[in-house]
């Protein structure tokens, strides 16, 4: 395919103060679930937000928040971190955004407290800007390494 027969739009990143916000809004995220709060995750979503686990989806906020107090009752791991990078956001809309946030997952099941990753993924979200400021609308977890041991998260 010639240069001339492909067409690519290429949306700006946004600012730089909305770009801390984001990036605050998904730490967020991970920090709750890494310290036992996922039963308040549905705070930093709108009311019609959609989820996908990659096995499951879940859509709307009460969705989210009772996939959270399930985590936070019987949680399938012993402990679990998430550490974002290769954090990008991009405008597309005034109040808008798509971003992308590579995720490497920690998590001891079984007590080893295996320095390997249990795997590592990419995030790919949308946001809107609401009167509490960003919140997300959209998150599709898609898996790019694993380990290989598995475990049944709800």
């Amino acid at each position: 395919m010639s240069s001339e027969q492909r067409t690519t739009t290429v949306l700006s990143p946004v600012s730089d103060a909305d770009y801390t916000e984001l990036c605050r809004l998904v730490i967020e995220h991970a920090w709750r679930t890494d310290n036992g709060r996922s039963d308040t995750l549905h705070e930093l979503w709108v009311e019609e937000g959609e989820l996908d686990l990659g096995s499951s989806t879940l859509r709307g906020r009460e969705a989210i928040a009772e996939w959270g107090r399930q985590l936070v009752e019987r949680p399938p791991w012993l402990t679990i971190h998430h550490v974002c990078g290769n954090m990008r956001f991009v405008a597309d809309g005034p109040d808008s955004a798509a971003g992308s946030t590579i995720l490497t997952v920690f998590m001891d099941a079984d007590g080893t407290r295996s320095s390997v990753p249990f795997n590592v993924g990419e995030d790919r979200d949308r946001f809107v800007r609401t009167e509490h400021g960003w919140r997300f609308v959209f998150r599709r977890w898609i898996t790019l390494y694993e380990r290989g041991d598995a475990i049944a998260i709800p």
